[in-house]
């Protein structure tokens, strides 16, 4: 895997409102890799998501990712979210969310966001294809880990856009851009994207590969401003 870390942008999107009926759904992601010999690596993703549907939809995504390179800790954090999406099959809808995640190696002791906003359908009757943009904001609190254990709080934009492509019966690609200026300093600023391909081996099972590019114009404590990363694993939906 090729990374280096600056972005907390988390994408939830692809995991988001489906055109399915079940009042229940989940879903529970697995990655681990590995090298011995000239390269000491092990590495763990562990996902979840749990979706509840009916006039509106609420889900909670959990997330923890543990890694080390020649028995040397260079990966920890986790990530939970929880979203209302109410009138959720409707072309224009509101959103509210809460999240919560750390990430040791990138010195976030913690980050809170509280947000809102609106998310536009896109989609025709097209089958094959869905689309959505969607516009708010969030207030967002970070407590960094350095010697001076900082405390940052402002209020961001979030803008962002999703794309779904059914490539065929058993493959499906997925795109989704993310924008996030502070609205009081648009030049500082977060962007992400992510590409990923799913491949079906059942109704229940699939393996997915994804791409993320993520860029932090003001990245805290001297880090990276970019961030790329690449993983593949299985998912499992219930």
């Amino acid at each position: 895997m090729f990374s280096f870390q600056a972005v907390s942008i988390v994408n939830i999107d692809k995991i988001n409102v489906t055109d399915d009926d079940q009042v229940q759904q989940g879903e529970v992601s697995l990655d681990v890799s590995g090298a011995s010999g000239n390269t000491d690596t092990q590495a763990t993703s562990l996902g979840g998501r749990f979706q509840w549907n009916n006039q509106s939809t609420q889900f909670i995504v959990l997330k923890y990712d543990y890694a080390k390179s020649s028995g040397i800790k260079n990966t920890d954090k986790t990530f939970l979210h929880y979203r209302y999406i109410n009138n959720a099959k409707e072309k224009i809808t509101w959103e509210s969310f809460f999240q919560l995640q750390d990430d040791e190696f990138k010195l976030l002791k913690l980050r809170t966001l509280l947000g809102v906003g609106y998310r536009v359908n896109l989609s025709t009757d097209n089958k094959k294809s869905h689309s959505r943009i969607g516009i708010g904001m969030f207030y967002s609190r970070e407590e960094q880990e350095d010697s001076l254990l900082t405390i940052d709080e402002l209020v961001r934009a979030n803008i962002y856009f999703t794309y779904h492509f059914k490539v065929n019966k058993n493959v499906n690609f997925l795109s989704t851009t993310y924008y996030q200026p502070d609205i009081e300093q648009f030049s500082d600023y977060r962007a992400l994207e992510q590409l990923s391909f799913e491949f079906n081996f059942s109704k229940d099972l699939l393996y997915f590969v994804s791409l993320d590019i993520g860029y932090d114009n003001r990245p805290v404590n001297g880090l990276e401003k970019g961030d790329t990363s690449y993983k593949s694993g299985i998912t499992y939906r219930f």
